[in-house]
């Protein structure tokens, strides 16, 4: 049953940052205090804020960095409530691998790294502070939920060809 909603979840969010590049928090914030209620009552409530936590620390750094956005974050939280910290750290990493070869095959994106590459060491040799570059001129400028969908979707399939 988490399965499926985990991956209601993400087709709408995935949906929402492909159209608009945002993931509205009424979608993200509802699905966590659900997420935790459900696992209280099934008696895995600690399973759910280990999940909520570990997303937190997984992409605080990212965040920080402009490579993910806030409501990434917000999602990993939500998926970290309903499946707990192993399931979610399985998936962020999938999808971190998924994002990685999109980068690779994807050739406009490398222009867009070398220039952030070289405002980053500019600003770090001028002043001594990192020059991060904005949203919209940062090399992966692309909807991460997406990349989590395709993570869950592989992940799934794998459990099925695994199961029979």
């Amino acid at each position: 049953m988490t399965s499926a909603l985990v991956g209601g979840l993400l087709t709408i969010a995935a949906w929402f940052d492909w159209r608009h590049r945002k993931i509205p928090n009424a979608l993200t914030f509802s699905a966590m205090v659900l997420g935790l209620c459900y696992q209280g009552h099934t008696g895995s409530l600690w399973m759910s804020v280990w999940g909520v936590t570990g997303a937190f620390l997984l992409a605080a750094i990212p965040v920080a960095c402009r490579g993910m956005g806030m409501g990434d974050l917000k999602l990993l939280m939500a998926i970290g409530a309903w499946s707990g910290w192993g399931e979610l750290y399985l998936l962020f990493l999938h999808s971190m691998v998924l994002c990685l070869l999109f980068v690779v095959v994807y050739p406009r994106s490398w222009s867009r790294l070398g220039e952030n590459l070289l405002v980053i060491a500019a600003g770090w040799k001028a002043h001594r502070q990192l020059w991060l570059p904005g949203v919209n001129k940062t090399a992966f400028a692309f909807p991460y939920a997406v990349f989590l969908l395709g993570a869950f979707l592989l992940r799934q399939m794998l459990h099925k060809v695994g199961a029979s």
